[in-house]
This record gives structure tokens, C-alpha cells and sequence, in this order.
């Protein structure tokens, strides 16, 4: 089970110590005064129990603390040494399981020392006798520390490599996304710039709006393009995110008033109350306010009509972000809400990874889209 685990993790020592040490207190609590253990005894158990919180930081220390009780005990004539006994496994434990090196092999010849000190009458009669005793008390509980010790760092590089291998299949994917937009989709667009620009030079273009929607096509598709190279770096190169910039947040009030400009010529009628505080934001959510700004009003165009009309309120306050961007309706297309698309549940996500909230849904006669992003004052 999970929380087992975890409960060998070398964070959740103390709570180890604090359950280890219940049993002890349950055994003193337990056995009647005088009837075992003389008041010697209680007073060894009961020092045990309060030095082995040293083990939170070293279990060296209490391996030594313990075994030095060991000795105190058999020079004062202790009898009961149940309590000593199980802090010095329970140290031995947490010695292997937290520890290497040359602490392992000094802590095993100290606590072997010490469990057999605790026998030393008996020491010269049955030496094989207290010297398995020793190595069951001592040598048992170290090998066990030291199997989940190794159990731990084999976990640790299991999920090493998980995560190796989930970065090097995101690469992959990236790579391939750059490759397809770099090979698809670039290649498209950089073909639509290049024959809006022959049409503009061969072709005999008498009414200057024609000439103007060319500009206005090619324009667009130039500004596609760089995007898209900017995608395609980022893409082959994540670490490069924080160096590339789809907007310059000083450079914000342009590209909003350029998304406006480009709606009115097409036909759309709309009044824009832009906050001239918008160069105040940091490039994500600057990146964020353009794209609603762009998406919103593609939107209006295509579901109320290229002669609708429509009014765009982008505020900034001391800690986020007010957009809205609201249209009369209009008989050309369907309603926002009608065909399925990824405008809006990419907006939805962009805003919500700011932490801010996104609504959209029908206002009288037209369509209402709002959203609240938390301010990033760029430093």
C-alpha cells in the first residue's frame, strides 16, 4: 500500500520513532512496578526511548547511545533489558535503511558489542549462544534496513528513467509537430504570400480596395509566417520558449489596434476601449489578450456577418485582467454556439492555465465572450 511505503520514506522518521517508541511505553505501562524491572531498569528504558529521537537526525548515534546503555546497564546490575533491546534493532534498522558506508560496518561491530555486553555472564559459558543472539538482535534488523534502502534507490531510478523516457517520447512528438508545420502547413501559407504578391504586381488592379484586401492578405500571411517559424523553434528547441516572444507586451497596443483596423476593413463596426496600461503585462498573458482579441472578432465576422457591429473593452486592474467583446447579432452564419470548433476551447484552456475563467454564450440578439486573467506585471 501506498501510505506503507511512504512511511519509510526518511521524512516520516519521526513518526517511525514515535510508533516505536509507543511499544516501549506500552511494555513499561504494562509490567507491574517491582515485579521485573527495578526502577535501575525503567530509568535505562525510559533514556533509551527519549535519546532514540536522536535517530531523526542520526542512527549512528543512537546505535552507540544504545550499545553504551548496554554496558551502563550490566555495570549497575540491570536484569530487564527488553526495552534497550528493541531500540537498538529498531536503530540498527533505520542505520541500514538511511545510512551507507562506514557507519553501516562501525554501527554493526558497536550494536554487536553492546547486545552481547548485555549477556556478558553469560558471554564465557554459551559464547555461540549470546553471539547468535547478538547477530539476531543486530545483524537482522541492519540487513533489513540496508534490503529497503536498496529496494528505495531501485525505485528512485525506475522513476528516473520514466521520466527519461516520457521527456525523449515528448521530444519525438515535438519534433514531429515542428516537421509537419514547418513541411504542411508553412509551406502552404508561404505559397498563398507568394501568389497574393504576384497578383498584386501582374495583375491590373484598377479598384484600390482590391489592392487593399491583397496588402491586407498578404500582410497576414507574412505575419503567419513568422509566427509559425517561432512555433517551429520553440517546438524543436523548449528550452528557447522564455526567449521567444509571440507579442511584445510594449508592443501590445499595436497588434490590438492592428486586429481592430484589419475587422473594420473587412466591414465590421467596432469600438474598442483598449487600456493603454496593457504594456504593463508580462508576455503570456499579453500573448493571451491578443488571442482573444484575434479569435473574438474572426468570430463576430463569421457567425454575425462582416456588417455587424461590435464593441471591445479590454480594462487592466491592480491584479488581473477584464476582456469583453460583445456583437448586436446579425442574419449572416449561425450562432457562435452552433458548429463545433477549437477556437473557443483553446481560448478556454489559454486563459485557464493563467489561472483566470473564460464565459461565452448568447447576449440579447448577438454573443457575449468574457474573460478574467490575473495580472503578470512584467518587471
Amino acid at each position: 500500500m501506498l501510505w506503507v511505503e511512504r512511511l519509510f520514506e526518511e521524512r516520516y522518521t519521526a513518526i517511525r520513532l514515535t510508533l516505536v517508541s509507543l511499544t516501549g511505553v506500552g511494555y513499561l505501562l504494562l509490567t507491574p512496578a517491582g515485579s521485573t524491572m527495578s526502577p535501575l531498569d525503567r530509568g535505562l528504558a525510559v533514556g533509551v526511548l527519549l535519546f532514540g529521537y536522536l535517530g531523526i537526525w542520526s542512527p549512528f548515534t543512537v546505535v552507540c547511545g544504545v550499545s553504551v546503555a548496554f554496558a551502563v546497564g550490566y555495570l549497575f546490575g540491570a536484569d530487564n533489558d527488553a526495552v534497550p533491546s528493541v531500540a537498538l534493532a529498531w536503530a540498527m534498522f533505520e542505520l541500514g535503511a538511511r545510512r551507507s558506508g562506514w557507519q553501516v560496518w562501525t554501527g554493526l561491530v558497536v550494536g554487536v558489542t553492546g547486545s552481547m555486553l548485555s549477556d556478558y555472564d553469560e558471554l564465557i559459558d554459551v559464547a555461540l549462544t549470546v553471539l547468535y543472539a547478538a547477530a539476531a538482535a543486530v545483524v537482522a534488523p541492519l540487513l533489513l534496513g540496508l534490503h529497503v534502502r536498496a529496494l528505495g534507490e531501485l525505485n528512485r531510478q525506475a522513476a528516473d528513467r520514466a521520466r527519461q523516457e516520457v521527456s525523449r517520447v515528448r521530444a519525438e512528438e515535438r519534433t514531429a509537430i515542428a516537421r509537419e508545420l514547418h513541411d504542411l502547413v508553412a509551406h502552404h501559407v508561404a505559397s498563398i504570400v507568394l501568389r497574393v504578391a504576384v497578383a498584386r504586381n501582374v495583375l491590373p488592379l484598377d479598384d484600390p480596395r482590391v489592392r487593399q484586401v491583397l496588402d491586407d492578405v498578404h500582410a497576414t500571411g507574412s505575419g503567419a509566417l513568422t509566427d509559425l517559424r517561432r512555433l517551429v523553434a520553440v517546438l524543436r528547441d523548449p528550452g528557447s520558449a522564455r526567449e521567444v516572444t509571440f507579442v511584445d507586451p510594449e508592443g501590445l497596443p499595436v497588434a490590438l489596434r492592428t486586429a481592430v483596423d484589419r475587422s473594420h476593413r473587412i466591414g465590421l463596426q467596432v469600438q474598442a476601449d483598449i487600456d493603454p496600461d496593457v504594456v504593463r503585462l508580462d508576455s503570456r498573458t499579453a500573448l493571451a489578450v491578443l488571442r482573444l482579441t484575434q479569435e473574438g472578432l474572426a468570430n463576430v465576422a463569421k457567425h454575425a456577418g462582416p456588417a455587424a457591429r461590435a464593441r471591445l473593452s479590454i480594462q487592466v486592474d491592480d491584479d488581473r485582467v477584464e476582456f469583453e467583446l460583445r456583437d448586436c447579432g446579425g442574419p449572416a452564419g449561425s450562432a457562435p454556439g452552433g458548429p463545433a470548433g477549437h477556437g473557443l476551447v483553446g481560448l478556454r484552456e489559454r486563459v485557464e492555465v493563467l489561472g483566470g475563467r473564460l464565459d461565452a454564450g448568447p447576449a440579447g440578439t448577438g454573443w457575449r465572450l468574457s474573460a478574467r486573467v490575473p495580472t503578470g506585471v512584467a518587471a
